[in-house]
């Protein structure tokens, strides 16, 4: 080697040596992985390198596919909690409209089984001038009516095995 050669790798080795790199080499070689460094802590500690230096297109690239890994990982995170509330919507709007036992059988995905009963009862109900009294009455005594009448529905229908189910229209 020539002596420029040299006293370049002496220069470059004791630079890299005053800037912590053993020490941090050290820390990721431990024999206990709790204790070595994240990528983070790494990066961080290798800043000292770059401080007063232009970075180059590499440092560039790593730092951008580090902010779009960022980026995406936050984005997957909110994804996955809408998908997980409206996962939870459906299941509740199946529990309002089936049976518990068949919303349950749904929810952890078994296929549902029809049942035959040997005496059965349908009662389907309509409120006789509901939309002449709905033009004279204001809003929340329609609230009201509606609310006492269909609480008594419930108190009785509370002493018998049934299933009710509502629906509005024709």
């Amino acid at each position: 080697m020539t002596l420029i050669m040299e006293d370049f790798l002496t220069m470059a080795i004791s630079t890299l040596l005053s800037l912590d790199i053993p020490d941090l080499m050290s820390d990721c070689w431990n024999e206990c992985p709790e204790q070595r460094p994240d990528f983070t802590h790494i990066r961080n500690r290798l800043k000292k390198l770059k401080q007063g230096k232009k970075a180059n297109i590499m440092d560039q690239m790593i730092e951008m596919m580090d902010k779009y890994t960022n980026d995406l990982e936050e984005l997957v995170a909110a994804r996955t909690r809408l998908l997980y509330e409206e996962k939870q919507k459906t299941e509740d709007l199946l529990h309002r409209m089936l049976p518990p036992s068949v919303a349950r059988q749904l929810t952890n995905g078994i296929s549902v089984e029809p049942e035959s009963y040997e005496m059965v009862t349908i009662y389907f109900s309509d409120i006789v001038g509901f939309t002449s009294m709905c033009s004279e009455s204001t809003p929340l005594q329609v609230v009201s009516f509606l609310n006492g009448l269909y609480s008594t529905f419930d108190r009785i229908i509370q002493s018998y095995d049934v299933y009710k189910v509502e629906t509005i229209g024709k």
